[in-house]
């Protein structure tokens, strides 16, 4: 009796194995799993189902082409191209692909591929009309309109109740400035089809583009009347009551949407979308939170969620959402793209270049993502290919205003003030309000010493946002330079007056005052400034400054230091703290601050030079100095400070004749710096030219009888003078 119960329960073992192992059930399964979150929306987890069955059966045309559609609604273009392709290859007679790949090569532009698949398509087919309205489209996309007229006149004559087609058409005759045959087309439109709301949105929009505001409206009224369900044309409406500034309509209209169509994701997000458009970004996210809850499969309101958050500076909250988004879908270029913008907003600029660029990677179109690689270059000080990043944007945005002005800020930074002056013009011209567009174009001609343009740009600026802290910061060098100082500290104190919680005006007063040497008011104004706003750096750092002048050191440290722990990584405040640790001869502590800030910014060519002089001349290994040393020269090539301290850690190696090239070349460029041109006269002295090293030492000693390596300089002398030739 035992035997038979084991031979029953490893038999039924057996078929058991065999059926989970049975690779058409497995992929069958995974094919219905997909297909059911899919439906659900949950189009991250649908890809993963449709993956498996494709690792079970590569050759799975279903598979493959439910695969593409997954993609397409995730919007990876380049991935649903390849897996169309791959389901075109195995089935030659799926002419639904084949046209979802026509559309995909046309929106590529890759014209004479999609003009040949939907050729493919018509000679299978004549009366296919989508593919005729596809091969209409790339005649008109490669100009040969009379074919492009043919092929849609084709698609109505076969469907006369297809609206599409006569959209198409109508559109070739926009295209083509023939605005009275389009209309005419449009009404054909709405004629064969008289219970088409399509049409009517249509007609209506085109009558909302030519400027006909009242026709526009009488249409999109009739559309709704005819599909009171219908999402297009109330999102059209909306349009209307937006352009005609009946903001209160546009809203109720847009709340209606989510329940007329609760399931449309269009009309569900249109609410949200008119408080991001209106500026209302606190409500906005108010409304995507809500929709994140009662729609958690949409990864599209997520992401508008994150992107809102990151506007408002909500952070934290930002990132908890996306790193939900990467836990579902590791692999989302969209998720990598959010992470890269929430590191920069955190100031961690490394890590926030190395995520934009692997979002990029699968997402390589996306003119934001461009835009914000080149904010972390920028940051990380390589303008060069923030340059090349934010052209890239606008090749692929070309009426990116964010890209437009940082090309034209790095262009007046870097001299090239025509180009700057032209791309600050360009955004100003579709958006005359630009308060920064003005200020790089203030910045740009005054910069050229065109004080007669530069200063009406200024006030430009300064009119439509009159505590604008660049605009105010440049009125004040300004006025500082032309000796007009009390003139701009009683407007800035008038706007403090006016603005007494405003921060920045308060900082600025402290910095006027602090040039005038007016050391007790520049110091009571600092530190209002940094009560209203306790996280900004900047304001530590100029109280630091305030409180060295006045001799109060101690406080200018703390000062230093609280700047550092609001901002770990701006290094001018660890070079601040650095040089006050010197003047108290305090080395160890100074070398502290400069590897810390060597630690934060490993390319800074300042810190670089400052921490290998430090261990040349306090204690460390004389072989890292001399590799930092050649790295600030080589970043620093007109430096004579650079130069100086790779001459001294040649000498410290024993290669005096090196020290004495780099040297001599500093002493060139400032001649009255007596450590110059005692370290040279030193180098002299080791490669055995006496007489050099005589005069450079002397000098040394003519120039500043005191300075603090004299008494080694006139025992060099001493020595000299006692026949070392010999």
């Amino acid at each position: 009796m035992s035997k038979s119960w084991l031979f029953y329960a490893l038999a039924l073992v057996v078929m058991l194995s065999a059926c989970t192992s049975d690779p058409n059930k497995k992929k069958l399964g995974y094919l219905n799993r997909g297909e059911k979150y899919f439906k659900a929306g949950d189009y991250g987890a649908a890809q993963i189902e449709f993956r498996n069955a494709i690792a079970v059966d590569p050759k799975f045309e279903q598979a493959h082409y439910q695969l593409a559609e997954t993609y397409l609604k995730l919007s990876y273009f380049n991935d649903a191209l390849r897996e169309l392709e791959t389901t075109v290859s195995l089935n030659s007679k799926n002419s639904e692909a084949e046209l979802q790949l026509a559309d995909l090569l046309f929106a590529g532009k890759q014209y004479q591929q999609a003009q040949q698949l939907a050729a493919k398509l018509i000679a299978e087919d004549p009366r296919n009309v989508p593919a005729r309205e596809m091969l209409g489209a790339t005649y008109a996309a490669t100009r040969d309109l009379p074919k492009a007229l043919g092929e849609f006149q084709k698609a109505i004559e076969i469907d006369p109740q297809r609206v599409d087609s006569y959209l198409n058409l109508a559109a070739i005759y926009v295209s083509a400035r023939q605005p009275a045959e389009a209309e005419g087309i449009y009404k054909q439109a709405a004629e064969a089809n008289p219970k088409s709301s399509q049409a009517r949105v249509a007609l209506g929009q085109f009558y909302l583009s030519v400027g006909k505001m009242a026709e526009g409206e009488a249409e999109l009224r009739e559309a709704i009347e005819l599909d009171p369900h219908a999402v297009l044309p109330r999102l059209s409406l909306a349009q209307v009551y937006l352009a005609t500034g009946k903001m209160a309509d546009a809203e109720k209209l847009c709340a209606e949407l989510k329940t007329i169509a609760p399931d449309n994701p269009e009309a569900y997000r249109a609410l949200g979308l008119f408080y991001i458009f209106t500026g209302q970004k606190e409500k906005a996210a108010v409304e995507f939170r809500g929709l994140s809850k009662s729609k958690p499969n949409d990864t599209t309101v997520k992401m508008l969620l994150i992107n809102t958050l990151i506007e408002l500076g909500q952070i934290r909250e930002a990132e908890v959402i996306n790193r939900e988004v990467l836990k579902a879908n590791p692999e989302d270029p969209q998720g990598s793209l959010f992470n890269g913008r929430i590191l920069l907003a955190e100031g961690k600029y490394d890590q926030a270049q190395t995520e934009l660029e692997k979002g990029l990677k699968g997402q390589p179109k996306s003119a934001a993502g461009h835009y914000f690689l080149g904010v972390a270059q920028n940051a990380l000080g390589f303008p060069f290919p923030a340059k090349s990043s934010w052209a890239h944007a606008l090749e692929l945005q070309p009426q990116m205003t964010d890209a437009q002005l940082a090309l034209a800020d790095l262009d007046a930074n870097s001299g090239n003030y025509n180009e700057a002056l032209k791309l600050a013009g360009d955004a100003l011209r579709a958006h005359p309000e630009l308060v920064s567009a003005h200020l790089i174009r203030a910045k740009a001609l005054l910069a050229k010493g065109d004080k007669k343009e530069g200063e009406p740009e200024l006030q430009a600026a300064l009119d439509r946002d009159p505590v604008s802290l660049p605009g105010l910061t440049m009125l004040a060098n300004l006025r500082i330079a032309g000796r007009r100082s009390p003139e701009v500290l009683l407007r800035i104190s008038k706007l403090v007056e006016q603005y007494p919680q405003n921060a920045d005006l308060h900082f600025l007063l402290a910095a006027v005052y602090f040039n005038l040497r007016d050391l007790g008011k520049a110091e009571a104004s600092a530190k209002q400034a940094i009560m209203l706003d306790p996280q900004r750096s900047a304001g530590y750092s100029l109280l630091g400054d305030i409180h060295a002048a006045q001799g109060s050191v101690e406080n200018a440290k703390a000062d230093l230091q609280a700047a550092i722990d609001k901002n770990p990584r701006e290094v001018a405040n660890y070079l601040a703290l650095d040089t006050l640790y010197e003047k108290e001869g305090n080395w160890e502590r100074a070398k502290k601050v400069c590897e810390r800030a060597h630690e934060v910014d490993p390319d800074s060519p300042l810190v670089a030079n400052n921490l290998a002089y430090l261990y040349l001349e306090h204690g460390g290994d004389v072989n890292v100095a001399l590799s930092l040393a050649l790295m600030a020269r080589q970043k620093m090539p007109n430096s004579p400070n650079a130069a100086g301290t790779l001459g001294w850690a040649y000498y410290k190696l024993g290669a005096p004749e090196s020290a004495v090239v780099q040297l001599k070349e500093c002493a060139q460029k400032d001649p009255n710096n007596p450590l110059y041109q005692y370290h040279l006269g030193m180098a002299h002295m080791a490669a055995r030219h006496f007489d050099l090293a005589e005069l450079s030492l002397q000098k040394a000693l003519r120039d500043d009888p005191n300075f603090p390596d004299a008494a080694s300089a006139r025992a060099a002398l001493a020595k000299i003078s006692k026949g070392p030739k010999s």
